[in-house]
Protein backbone atom coordinates (compact mmCIF):
# COMPACT_ATOMS: atom_id res chain seq x y z
CA UNK A 1 0.00 0.00 0.00
CA UNK A 2 2.60 2.32 1.11
CA UNK A 3 4.76 1.52 -2.55
CA UNK A 4 1.91 3.53 -4.29
CA UNK A 5 1.52 6.29 -2.12
CA UNK A 6 2.76 9.57 -4.01
CA UNK A 7 6.99 10.00 -2.54
CA UNK A 8 6.61 13.54 -2.73
CA UNK A 9 3.26 12.63 0.40
CA UNK A 10 5.58 10.62 1.95
CA UNK A 11 8.70 12.52 2.29
CA UNK A 12 6.10 15.62 3.61
CA UNK A 13 5.09 13.32 5.95
CA UNK A 14 8.45 12.30 7.07
CA UNK A 15 9.97 15.52 7.31
CA UNK A 16 6.61 16.17 9.56
CA UNK A 17 7.89 13.47 12.11
CA UNK A 18 11.37 15.10 11.79
CA UNK A 19 10.06 18.84 12.32
CA UNK A 20 7.95 17.49 15.56
CA UNK A 21 11.00 15.74 17.09
CA UNK A 22 13.26 18.95 16.59
CA UNK A 23 10.48 21.13 18.39
CA UNK A 24 9.73 19.07 21.43
CA UNK A 25 13.94 18.91 22.05
CA UNK A 26 13.50 22.81 21.36
CA UNK A 27 11.14 23.11 23.86
CA UNK A 28 12.83 20.77 26.51
CA UNK A 29 16.33 22.49 26.32
CA UNK A 30 15.24 25.87 26.44
CA UNK A 31 12.68 24.77 29.63
CA UNK A 32 15.88 22.95 30.96
CA UNK A 33 17.42 26.17 30.84
CA UNK A 34 14.83 28.34 32.89
CA UNK A 35 13.69 25.09 35.41
CA UNK A 36 17.03 24.83 36.53
CA UNK A 37 17.88 28.41 38.83
CA UNK A 38 20.18 30.01 36.96
CA UNK A 39 22.98 27.00 36.33
CA UNK A 40 23.99 26.64 33.04
CA UNK A 41 21.76 24.86 30.80
CA UNK A 42 21.49 20.52 30.92
CA UNK A 43 19.18 18.53 29.21
CA UNK A 44 16.89 16.56 31.70
CA UNK A 45 15.89 13.10 31.15
CA UNK A 46 12.44 12.39 29.25
CA UNK A 47 11.03 8.82 28.96
CA UNK A 48 8.46 10.63 26.21
CA UNK A 49 7.62 13.48 24.63
CA UNK A 50 4.11 13.84 22.34
CA UNK A 51 3.26 16.68 20.57
CA UNK A 52 -0.56 18.35 21.11
CA UNK A 53 -1.05 20.15 18.52
CA UNK A 54 -4.91 21.46 17.57
CA UNK A 55 -7.46 18.62 18.40
CA UNK A 56 -4.89 16.45 19.81
CA UNK A 57 -4.69 18.46 23.12
CA UNK A 58 -8.06 18.13 24.65
CA UNK A 59 -8.36 13.89 24.00
CA UNK A 60 -5.02 13.65 25.87
CA UNK A 61 -5.89 15.96 28.84
CA UNK A 62 -8.56 14.53 29.42
CA UNK A 63 -7.41 11.60 29.33
CA UNK A 64 -4.55 12.47 31.59
CA UNK A 65 -6.88 13.86 34.47
CA UNK A 66 -8.96 10.55 34.51
CA UNK A 67 -5.94 8.65 35.20
CA UNK A 68 -4.64 10.97 37.48
CA UNK A 69 -3.68 8.52 40.82
CA UNK A 70 -2.66 11.05 43.11
CA UNK A 71 -2.05 14.24 42.05
CA UNK A 72 -2.17 17.25 39.86
CA UNK A 73 -1.10 20.75 39.77
CA UNK A 74 -3.08 22.81 37.20
CA UNK A 75 -1.73 26.82 36.45
CA UNK A 76 -4.11 28.14 33.39
CA UNK A 77 -4.24 31.56 32.23
CA UNK A 78 -7.61 31.23 30.94
CA UNK A 79 -10.42 28.77 31.39
CA UNK A 80 -13.55 30.60 30.05
CA UNK A 81 -16.52 28.63 30.34
CA UNK A 82 -20.03 29.36 29.06
CA UNK A 83 -22.56 28.34 31.93
CA UNK A 84 -25.38 27.91 28.80
CA UNK A 85 -22.25 25.42 26.65
CA UNK A 86 -22.36 22.66 29.27
CA UNK A 87 -21.25 20.01 26.88
CA UNK A 88 -17.87 22.24 25.83
CA UNK A 89 -14.51 20.79 25.91
CA UNK A 90 -13.27 23.29 28.70
CA UNK A 91 -16.36 22.67 30.25
CA UNK A 92 -15.38 19.17 30.77
CA UNK A 93 -11.59 19.62 31.57
CA UNK A 94 -13.07 21.55 34.71
CA UNK A 95 -15.24 19.09 35.60
CA UNK A 96 -12.55 16.60 35.22
CA UNK A 97 -10.80 17.93 38.19
CA UNK A 98 -13.21 18.28 39.96
CA UNK A 99 -14.20 14.02 39.28
CA UNK A 100 -10.11 13.47 40.00
CA UNK A 101 -10.56 15.84 43.67
CA UNK A 102 -13.65 13.91 44.29
CA UNK A 103 -11.70 10.00 43.76
CA UNK A 104 -9.51 11.76 46.11
CA UNK A 105 -5.99 12.99 43.90
CA UNK A 106 -4.32 15.98 45.62
CA UNK A 107 -5.61 18.81 43.08
CA UNK A 108 -4.51 22.19 43.29
CA UNK A 109 -5.53 25.09 40.39
CA UNK A 110 -3.92 28.31 40.26
CA UNK A 111 -6.04 30.94 37.80
CA UNK A 112 -4.45 34.39 36.32
CA UNK A 113 -6.02 37.56 37.82
CA UNK A 114 -4.72 40.92 37.19
CA UNK A 115 -5.24 45.28 37.54
CA UNK A 116 -5.49 46.49 33.93
CA UNK A 117 -2.14 47.54 33.57
CA UNK A 118 -3.04 49.05 30.17
CA UNK A 119 -5.24 51.51 31.45
CA UNK A 120 -4.89 54.81 33.62
CA UNK A 121 -6.29 56.51 36.75
CA UNK A 122 -8.67 54.15 38.61
CA UNK A 123 -9.68 51.83 35.86
CA UNK A 124 -5.82 50.56 36.44
CA UNK A 125 -6.93 49.36 39.85
CA UNK A 126 -9.93 47.04 38.35
CA UNK A 127 -9.39 43.54 39.06
CA UNK A 128 -9.43 41.50 35.75
CA UNK A 129 -10.26 38.09 36.23
CA UNK A 130 -10.74 36.03 33.22
CA UNK A 131 -11.97 32.53 34.89
CA UNK A 132 -14.44 33.24 36.99
CA UNK A 133 -17.14 30.89 36.32
CA UNK A 134 -14.39 27.89 36.31
CA UNK A 135 -12.80 29.25 39.66
CA UNK A 136 -16.70 29.41 41.45
CA UNK A 137 -17.69 26.14 40.25
CA UNK A 138 -13.94 24.42 41.29
CA UNK A 139 -14.21 26.17 44.76
CA UNK A 140 -18.07 25.03 45.43
CA UNK A 141 -16.59 21.66 44.59
CA UNK A 142 -14.12 21.90 47.33
CA UNK A 143 -11.64 22.19 45.35
CA UNK A 144 -8.37 24.02 46.26
CA UNK A 145 -8.52 26.79 43.40
CA UNK A 146 -6.82 29.88 43.95
CA UNK A 147 -5.73 33.18 41.80
CA UNK A 148 -2.18 34.39 41.28
CA UNK A 149 -1.14 37.97 42.61
CA UNK A 150 -2.94 41.24 41.54
CA UNK A 151 -0.28 42.33 40.28
CA UNK A 152 1.92 39.92 37.73
CA UNK A 153 0.41 37.90 34.78
CA UNK A 154 0.24 34.24 35.14
CA UNK A 155 0.68 33.54 31.41
CA UNK A 156 1.58 29.55 31.86
CA UNK A 157 -0.88 26.98 30.89
CA UNK A 158 1.25 23.91 32.53
CA UNK A 159 -0.13 20.77 34.40
CA UNK A 160 1.40 18.39 36.14
CA UNK A 161 -0.26 15.15 36.83
CA UNK A 162 1.19 12.36 39.09
CA UNK A 163 4.77 14.17 39.56
CA UNK A 164 5.74 12.89 36.57
CA UNK A 165 3.41 14.01 33.48
CA UNK A 166 3.58 17.78 32.42
CA UNK A 167 1.64 19.16 29.95
CA UNK A 168 2.32 22.85 28.62
CA UNK A 169 1.67 25.29 25.76
CA UNK A 170 -0.20 27.86 24.21
CA UNK A 171 -3.82 26.16 24.74
CA UNK A 172 -6.29 27.44 26.92
CA UNK A 173 -9.19 26.56 27.84
CA UNK A 174 -11.04 28.33 25.89
CA UNK A 175 -13.83 27.18 23.29
CA UNK A 176 -11.61 29.18 20.53
CA UNK A 177 -8.46 27.66 22.04
CA UNK A 178 -9.80 23.92 22.15
CA UNK A 179 -12.15 24.27 18.82
CA UNK A 180 -10.90 27.01 16.10
CA UNK A 181 -7.31 27.97 17.09
CA UNK A 182 -3.89 26.62 15.99
CA UNK A 183 -2.36 25.78 19.23
CA UNK A 184 1.05 23.81 20.10
CA UNK A 185 1.40 22.13 23.02
CA UNK A 186 3.76 18.94 24.40
CA UNK A 187 2.77 15.95 26.71
CA UNK A 188 6.04 15.60 28.12
CA UNK A 189 6.48 11.78 30.59
CA UNK A 190 9.73 12.79 32.61
CA UNK A 191 10.02 12.62 36.64
CA UNK A 192 12.51 14.83 36.12
CA UNK A 193 10.54 17.56 34.32
CA UNK A 194 7.63 17.07 36.41
CA UNK A 195 9.62 17.79 39.85
CA UNK A 196 11.57 20.91 38.06
CA UNK A 197 8.23 22.51 37.03
CA UNK A 198 6.14 21.69 40.56
CA UNK A 199 9.34 23.15 42.19
CA UNK A 200 8.55 26.22 40.08
CA UNK A 201 5.18 26.69 39.91
CA UNK A 202 4.94 26.23 43.95
CA UNK A 203 6.59 29.45 44.34
CA UNK A 204 3.39 31.35 42.50
CA UNK A 205 2.08 33.88 44.87
CA UNK A 206 -1.45 32.37 45.69
CA UNK A 207 -4.53 34.58 46.93
CA UNK A 208 -8.48 34.38 47.08
CA UNK A 209 -10.79 35.76 45.38
CA UNK A 210 -12.77 38.55 47.32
Amino acid sequence: MLSTLNPYILNYEMNLDKLFTKLVFTILLGLSGVLCEGKSAYSLPVDDAVPLVDAEYYPAVHKAFTNAKKSILCIMYMAKLDPGHTDGDEYQLVLDLINAHKRGVKVQVIFDQNVKFWEKGKKRDIIERKSEYAYDLLLRAGVPVYYDSKNRVTHSKVMVIDKYITIVGSTNWTYGALRKNHEASVMIKSRHVALAFERKLKKIDKTFAK
